[in-house]
């Protein structure tokens, strides 16, 4: 006991020895438990087990459902879609058609298509891609029954030019149809009887617009220049080498620029620019292969612009009169020592 002690152990006593078996009965007495609280334990864990996986395979199938339901429904919707563009594209693509087979039966003067497309709701006014319409080719082509029957319909001719700022009075003119011409401006107007063209001339008719008096026919008076210049018509639209459909046309008037305008960015450009083909040799015109003519041949501040052609040729010239040069030292050594060679022969 004394080594004990002197390690630091403390022995014990009778109080300690009572206390740890009171506590022993106690902890026993409390660890009793009886067996309905053992059986609703079970069954609040068996409860809680079932519900649990209730639970899961409710969230499993309601997955499952969403991930049956929503790639049906995305793929749905991709085909309605691709079936709406597919029908936009084949009614765009009709229309189309149905306008060019109108600009057509106009050229060729055909009335029962003109009247059977009219009937199908086409586009009277349709423009291809030079933006021509049935009544600008009834008129180039002086189909004169065609024009007053697209008139008749509600064909629009005024303000309505082509690429080239003409509209269906300039192509008749142009092409030199008279009575096409005259049904043009005719067209709307209180009729009124023909004279013969003695009686016409015996009677003078009056022009409002020339403000005076004319004795000829009324188609050649509407062609002549005095009647044209008093018009005052606005000058046409110039000519891009770009026609209003192509995309470059629309990206510039959507970026804020005004047709009729000049090109740039400060709208300050030639209106009217001429495509041409640069001539940097000294060839023939014509000799080898052709080139593509441009509006433009060099990007902003490259120096191949302002580049000259001459010093390559100038330093090609002076080579070569070097080489002159050269060649003549040469023979005019040969000859010194020939003649030096001769000197010292002697003649018997």
């Amino acid at each position: 006991t004394r080594g004990m002690a002197a390690l630091g152990f403390i022995p014990a006593n009778d109080h300690d020895a009572f206390s740890f078996g009171t506590e022993q009965t106690s902890t026993n007495k409390s660890s009793k438990i009886s067996g309905e609280e053992v059986r609703r334990f079970y069954e609040d864990l068996i409860k809680d087990d079932k519900t649990q996986k209730d639970q899961r395979m409710r969230r499993r199938v309601r997955a499952g459902r969403l991930q049956q339901v929503r790639p049906e429904s995305v793929v749905q919707m991709e085909a309605r879609r691709e079936r709406e563009d597919n029908q936009r594209r084949q009614s765009e693509r009709a229309r189309e058609l149905q306008g060019l087979r109108l600009l057509r039966c106009a050229h060729q003067g055909d009335i029962p298509g003109l009247k059977e497309l009219i009937s199908k709701g086409v586009d009277i006014n349709f423009q291809d891609s030079y933006l021509w319409t049935a009544v600008m080719c009834a008129s180039w082509s002086g189909q004169k029954a065609a024009v007053r029957l697209l008139l008749m319909h509600g064909a629009a001719w005024v303000g309505v030019v082509d690429t080239r700022g003409k509209d269906a009075q300039d192509l008749a003119s142009e092409a030199g149809h008279d009575d096409v011409l005259e049904e043009l401006l005719s067209f709307g107007k209180s009729p009124k009887r023909e004279t013969p063209s003695h009686c016409r001339l015996l009677k003078p008719q009056w022009c409002d617009v020339c403000r005076c008096e004319y004795g000829n026919s009324h188609s050649s008076h509407l062609s002549s220049t005095l009647h044209q210049f008093n018009l005052h018509r606005p000058q046409p639209t110039p000519y891009y080498c770009l026609p209003p459909s192509s995309n470059s046309y629309r990206m510039m008037v959507c970026c804020g620029w005004k047709p009729g305008t000049g090109l740039g960015p400060e709208a300050d450009g030639a209106k009217q620019p001429v495509s041409t083909v640069l001539k940097r040799d000294q060839k023939g015109l014509g000799f080898g292969p052709i080139k593509r003519p441009k509006v433009t041949h060099f990007k902003a501040g490259d120096a191949d612009a302002v580049k000259h052609q001459q010093h390559e040729k100038e330093e090609k010239g002076q080579r070569a009169q070097k080489k002159d040069e050269i060649k003549r030292k040469e023979q005019k050594d040969k000859n010194w020592e020939r003649d030096f060679r001769a000197s010292f022969y002697y003649d018997d």
